[in-house]
Order: C-alpha cells, then sequence, then structure tokens
C-alpha cells in the first residue's frame, strides 16, 4: 500500500508529474529499479511500515498516480476515513482486510481490490508484499459507496461474465469486444474494469490516461513516428491522454485496465 497522504506536501514533492505524449512502459527494467531502492521505515499516518515506493506516472492535476509499491509484513487501524481510492493489483505476498463490523477478506497473489476513500478498518499485510497500485481522489473525489472494498479475483481463473462480443467502435477498428467495469468513482473520471477482445487494431488519439496490465495475449502500440512497444503479461503500459497512434491487439488480449480522464 503506498504511503498516505497525512504528508501531503511532502508526497506531492517527491512526485514525477508527466505531461508527455511517450508511452511508459511497467516492466523488468521497472521492477529492477524498485529492487535495487533500499527499504525504508514510512509512517502511513496509521502505522510505521518497512517499505518502497516507486511511482512511475503522476497525472497533471496531482490526482492520480500509478506505482508499485514493496512492504514487508506489518498492519494497521485505519480509525479515520481513508483519503482516496486506492486499487492494489498482488504481483506477491498476501494482504488480509477487516471492516469495522468484523468482515475479514483475504487477498492473494493475481487478485485486486478497490480501497474506496472513506473506507476504515484493519489492514494486514500477512506476506511480504509487491503491488502495481494506482491512486485516485489525491485532490478531491466522490464515491458512490465509501463502505465496501471491491475485490477482484483472478480473472486469468476465475470466469467473469464478460457479456457477449460487439463490435468496438466500428468506424475506427475491426476489433470486437466484451468487458465489465468493476469500480467507478461518482463522476466516473476513475474507472476499473476488465476487458477481452478479438484480434485486431484501432487508431486515434487517446482521450484519457490508460493503464493497460494485459493477463493473456499481446498488446503492441505504435506512434504516428512509427516507434512500436509491445506489452506482454506480466508488463503493463500507460497511455497518456495526449498520445497518438495504433492500438494492435495480434491475437485478442484480456486485460485489466484503469482509465483516468483528467
Amino acid at each position: 500500500m503506498n504511503k498516505l497522504l497525512t504528508f501531503t506536501f511532502i508526497f506531492l514533492s517527491s512526485m514525477h508529474f508527466s505531461n508527455a505524449s511517450e508511452l511508459i512502459q511497467l516492466n523488468q527494467a521497472t521492477f529492477d529499479e524498485l529492487e535495487a531502492m533500499q527499504f525504508e521505515s514510512t509512517d502511513t499516518g496509521y502505522a510505521e511500515f518497512s517499505s518502497k515506493d516507486l511511482e512511475i506516472f503522476t497525472s497533471s492535476d496531482e490526482n492520480f498516480v500509478v506505482g508499485i509499491y514493496q512492504s514487508r509484513t506489518g498492519s494497521e487501524v485505519i480509525d479515520s476515513p481513508y483519503p482516496y481510492n486506492e486499487y492494489m493489483y498482488i504481483l506477491e505476498g498476501e494482504i488480509v482486510t477487516k471492516t469495522v463490523e468484523g468482515h475479514s477478506h483475504t487477498y492473494r497473489q493475481g487478485e485486486s481490490f478497490i480501497m474506496p476513500k472513506g473506507w476504515m478498518g484493519d489492514f494486514s499485510i500477512s506476506k511480504d508484499l509487491k503491488i502495481i497500485y494506482a491512486v485516485d481522489g489525491i485532490n478531491q473525489t466522490e464515491n458512490h459507496d465509501e463502505n465496501h472494498i471491491v475485490k477482484i479475483n483472478d480473472p486469468r481463473i476465475f470466469d467473469y461474465d464478460l457479456g457477449e462480443y460487439e463490435e468496438y467502435y466500428p468506424e475506427q477498428s475491426n476489433i470486437t469486444a466484451r468487458g465489465i467495469t468493476f469500480f467507478s468513482n461518482k463522476a466516473e473520471t476513475f474507472q476499473i474494469g476488465l476487458w477481452e477482445s478479438t484480434e485486431g487494431s484501432i487508431s486515434g488519439p487517446a482521450t484519457y490516461h490508460e493503464f493497460m496490465y494485459p493477463l493473456k495475449g499481446e498488446i503492441v502500440l505504435t506512434n504516428s513516428n512509427g516507434e512500436r512497444l509491445v506489452t506482454k503479461p506480466g508488463q503493463g503500459v500507460i497511455v497518456p491522454a495526449n498520445w497518438d497512434g495504433e492500438f494492435l491487439v495480434p491475437q485478442g488480449v484480456l486485460k485489466i485496465w484503469i482509465i483516468y480522464q483528467e
């Protein structure tokens, strides 16, 4: 879990703000950079964890952050409202949460969840942890429900009802796709879901920031200058809102997606 915003000024002063149109890939080099960092004692505002945090993207409005985080075991009691929406995809380790009513949930490798802004309860890292995280609401956001964590089972083995395949922007692409939205804030500026497609491509400018994490299949992104980037399972890519080019899925894809609209 990345550090809380009890110390907002310190947090923001350390961020890398991105206004660029370049793609940002989460790959082995990114994980190597995290591995090279030293564990530090971090005060979350509720407890101290021995952890390290590598932020890889921050929106220009300073309200949306994507990064990777590693922590040793520890626990905290979140006894004041959680300060933002946070999505956590578990790469290694285990997290256990317990609501103020006493309902406990465990999240393991390949699973993920959204802890909503305003949530309170117990949070424990029961096995040394490595996650991908995305944060919404550093400045402001409103939710439909602040009391319930949204758990996402491992979509590689859990059979979600994604609906029927339909044409996906047929005027721009030859893709058919289906999907589900797991979470949306009230303004629909921050959403998380699962998307599955057939092979095909679509071209044009991106209108929002999107983090894509393929679980099956490859994503090939080629910009207007012909520069090509391939993202495979176990990797991720951030497509910023002003990027322009072709999105190609040579054999179809199953991906977790996170979008943010400034």
